[in-house]
C-alpha cells in the first residue's frame, strides 16, 4: 500500500515538474511565429524557361534523327527478307537456313542497337534536366529567403488558392538570366554508373 502511495506521489512530482518544464522548451519554438509559406510552378518555370525549351527542342531532333534512322534499317531488313522469300525456290535447304538465320541476326542486332540509342537520349535527357534542378535549387532558396518565406511548395501539391504567394515568375527570371541552354547529350548507363563512381 505505501509502495502504491510512494509511487502516485513520485507520478505527480514527475507531471507537476513536466508541466512547469514545458513553456521553458516550447517558448523559442513559439517565437519563431507562424510559417511563411511561398508557391512555385516548376513545372511552368522549366517549360517556359529558356533552358527549358532548349533540352526540349534539342532532345526532339535527336529523337527525330533516332526514328528515321531506324526506319531506314527497318525498310532495309524488310526488303531483304522479301528478296529471300523471291530466292526461296532457288536455295537449297542447308543456303536457306543460313540466309534466315543471318537476317534474324541482323534484326535483333539492330532492336537492340535501336533500344540502346533510345535509353541513350532518355538517360541524356534526365541529365540535362538534373542541370537545370541543379541550378534552381540555390535560386530557390534565394528567393525564398528575399520574400522572408520559410517553406516552399510546388504547385503541385497546392489544392486551391496560393495566387498571391506564387514565386514562379521571380524564379523564371532568374534562371533564364543564369543558363540559356544545357547540351542534350546521349549518355549510356555504363557511362553514368562510372560517372557516379568518380
Amino acid at each position: 500500500m505505501k509502495y502504491k502511495l510512494s509511487c502516485k506521489r513520485i507520478a505527480v512530482a514527475a507531471a507537476f515538474a513536466f508541466a512547469a518544464y514545458l513553456p521553458l522548451t516550447l517558448t523559442p519554438a513559439m517565437a519563431v511565429g507562424p510559417a511563411v509559406v511561398l508557391i512555385v510552378d516548376t513545372e511552368a518555370v522549366f517549360s517556359q524557361s529558356k533552358v527549358g525549351q532548349s533540352i526540349r527542342s534539342q532532345f526532339e531532333d535527336q529523337a527525330k534523327k533516332l526514328r528515321a534512322e531506324g526506319k531506314k534499317t527497318d525498310d532495309a531488313l524488310q526488303a531483304d527478307a522479301k528478296k529471300l522469300t523471291e530466292e526461296r525456290a532457288l536455295l537449297s535447304q542447308e543456303d536457306l537456313k543460313k540466309k534466315v538465320e543471318a537476317l534474324q541476326k541482323r534484326e535483333a542486332e539492330f532492336r537492340q542497337s535501336m533500344q540502346q540509342k533510345s535509353q541513350a537520349l532518355q538517360l541524356g535527357l534526365q541529365r540535362a534536366n538534373a542541370k537545370v534542378e541543379a541550378a534552381l535549387r540555390p535560386i530557390f532558396a534565394q528567393v525564398l529567403k528575399e520574400k522572408g518565406g520559410t517553406v516552399l511548395f510546388d504547385q503541385s501539391v497546392v489544392l486551391a488558392g496560393g495566387a498571391d504567394l506564387d514565386i514562379s515568375a521571380e524564379v523564371l527570371k532568374r534562371l533564364n538570366e543564369q543558363m540559356a541552354t544545357v547540351e542534350v547529350k546521349p549518355v549510356s548507363l555504363e557511362e553514368l554508373q562510372a560517372e557516379a563512381a568518380q
